[in-house]
């Protein structure tokens, strides 16, 4: 049977690379290190790590250790967890993933509902494009997420739908496109636009229909990570944007930002409760999430 310590020095090797670095971070010698990740190999009658110019690599057998490890420690963290909240009493802590966009709504139609009903909970909020969010929730740093679904999840992770929204394009109020009665993709060509980063699902689907229409987006003139800062610009310059459009974004950008109806662009997106398979999830979250998926607190349509 495997030591949980030993694990523990792999797992930091792996992270590091390095093992002068992770004997280092541990406090050790490194030949003490090298020792313990030598009594490991020896148990698994297998080698676990190659030399490289830049320190060490797992191999492939270390490579296949390195994620059942990370998946038995995500478990006992979920395990240490729930015993704390048997043993304590306690109301508990809930991590929450929410898109860019959703953060209002979500502050404003599920929080307030969740602290009246909880007062003794501890609430942390990520913020955060979906791609990343998708990664915090396999990794167990959140409880679950919501935000936009892609067509394609990662395979140890779930989703319910909750609801859907209109991603559409948004320009300022006043732009020379709202002026035009049925604008079309050849309308966009003399702007730039401002987009979030290309691995974001929003921006890969606008970057597909534009190149089937013989364009593309190699005119992103601002990449940025954060909605806000996407939007805020697009509100004072020509710029364009593809960006979700519901009742609440309408009236938090109320005389700022305008739609531009160009029918390929214009589509729906899900938007979802995203969670790791077979995670332990506590009765805050479970609380949380139902107040989710009873539709009290989906995204009201426009008006």
């Amino acid at each position: 049977m495997m030591l949980s310590r030993e694990i523990d020095y792999f797992l930091l090797v792996c992270d590091y690379r390095n093992i002068a670095k992770a004997a280092d971070e541990l406090g050790m010698s490194q030949s003490a290190l090298t020792r313990a990740i030598q009594r490991l190999e020896s148990q698994l009658g297998t080698t676990l790590f190659v030399r490289t110019s830049r320190g060490v690599e797992p191999t492939p057998v270390g490579e296949v250790l390195r994620k059942h490890s990370e998946h038995a420690r995500v478990a006992m963290q979920d395990a240490e967890h729930e015993i704390t909240q048997m043993t304590a009493g306690l109301r508990g802590r809930i991590r929450i993933g929410v898109g860019q966009t959703l953060a209002r709504h979500i502050s404003q139609r599920l929080l307030s509902r969740l602290i009246h009903d909880r007062p003794g909970a501890r609430i942390q909020i990520q913020v955060a494009f979906s791609a990343e969010l998708f990664e915090l929730v396999e990794a167990g740093a959140l409880d679950f997420a919501v935000t936009g679904l892609p067509d394609v999840l990662p395979a140890n992770l779930l989703a319910r739908p909750l609801t859907q929204i209109e991603m559409c394009v948004v320009v300022r109020s006043g732009h020379p496109l709202t002026k035009i009665a049925a604008p079309g993709i050849s309308d966009l060509l003399p702007y730039r636009s401002a987009a979030p980063r290309q691995d974001v699902h929003a921006r890969r689907v606008a970057e597909q229909i534009l190149a089937s229409h013989g364009s593309d987006l190699h005119h992103v003139m601002l990449e940025s990570n954060s909605w806000e800062t996407i939007l805020e610009t697009v509100s004072s310059t020509d710029l364009f944007t593809l960006a979700p459009w519901y009742h609440d974004f309408e009236q938090q950008w109320a005389g700022r930002l305008q739609r531009i109806d160009i029918p390929e662009l214009t589509r729906q997106q899900t938007i979802g409760l995203v969670q790791r398979q077979d995670a332990y999830v506590s009765s805050l979250a479970e609380r949380a999430m139902a107040l989710l998926m009873s539709g009290e607190w989906s995204l009201p349509p426009e008006q």
